[in-house]
């Protein structure tokens, strides 16, 4: 019959504590403060991890932001140790969470075995650099570079709208046809909407009052013409460029080519 687990070892010379020690190996990868107890006797490179948090404790016990310091430190010796294969994933786990138990600020680190990238505090290898300039504004980049009539809602409307006139022309030309009112039939060549192009324009206008779009249908102001001025026959314009006028009074006067005003002519 075997004999259960909690009696002594066939060898008298070892005794329950020094059976549990013999298995420390295996029980310091557990969790809980017992398997870091036992690890931190047998000297693994975990257990020395362990046993090196609870110095930093102990260390720092009144300098808590030394300590949290010291901590993130360890979270990249975790990391070492792990990629140099001298822990694994399990083992890097437990040794951070051996770290946020002990942390004053109450952080929480990465670990290898949740869905989280693992976190170290140095740069992320392959990281892109981030380039912050200056934040475009939204209504300058979809505002129109001109005054022209590009806007989507109003092209996407109007081709609608003339594919939907086309259709209808079409189909109550072909009815005319079939029903034999030949009056009424109009050759395929050379339609016409007959009334759709003010109904474009309609649209059109109304779309660009909408969008504050300029409406390209719409004929551009006609730039005020200048008055011209009316002389009677004492006119003229000599070898110069130098405009002459002789007023009613019989006294001259002249404008030189470039000049607005008038200047009075004084013969002396």
């Amino acid at each position: 019959m075997a004999l259960p687990s909690i009696c002594p070892s066939k060898d008298p010379r070892r005794t329950i504590f020094e059976e549990e020690l013999a298995q420390a190996p295996i029980m310091a990868k557990k969790k809980g403060g017992f398997g870091r107890f036992l690890g931190a006797i047998t000297g693994t490179p975990y257990e020395r991890l362990l046993k090196q948090i609870d110095k930093l404790v102990d260390q720092y016990d009144d300098d808590e932001e030394e300590l949290a310091n010291q901590l993130e430190a360890m979270v990249d010796q975790a990391g070492d140790a792990y990629e140099e294969e001298t822990i694994d994933e399990e083992e890097h786990d437990l040794v951070i969470e051996a770290i946020e138990e002990a942390d004053p600020e109450g952080r929480v680190f990465g670990k290898l075995g949740s869905e989280d990238d693992a976190f170290y505090d140095g740069d992320v290898p392959n990281a892109p650099e981030l380039k912050r300039e200056k934040r475009a504004n939204l209504d300058d980049i979809m505002r129109a570079k001109g005054d022209e009539f590009t806007g989507s809602f109003g092209r996407d409307e109007f081709d609608e709208f003339r594919e939907r006139m086309t259709d209808e022309f079409y189909q109550e030309s072909d009815n005319a046809i079939r029903q034999g009112d030949h009056e009424a039939e109009i050759r395929t060549s050379n339609r016409v909407f007959g009334g759709a192009e003010e109904d474009v324009d309609d649209a059109k206008r109304r779309i660009a009052e909408e969008t504050g779009m300029a409406n390209p249908a719409e004929a551009p102001e006609p730039e005020p013409e200048e008055e011209e001025e009316e002389y009677d026959g004492n006119y003229s314009i000599d070898e110069d460029g130098v405009e002459w006028f002789e007023d009613e009074d019989g006294y001259w006067w002249y404008r030189e080519e470039g000049q607005t005003e008038w200047q009075p002519y004084d013969e002396d």
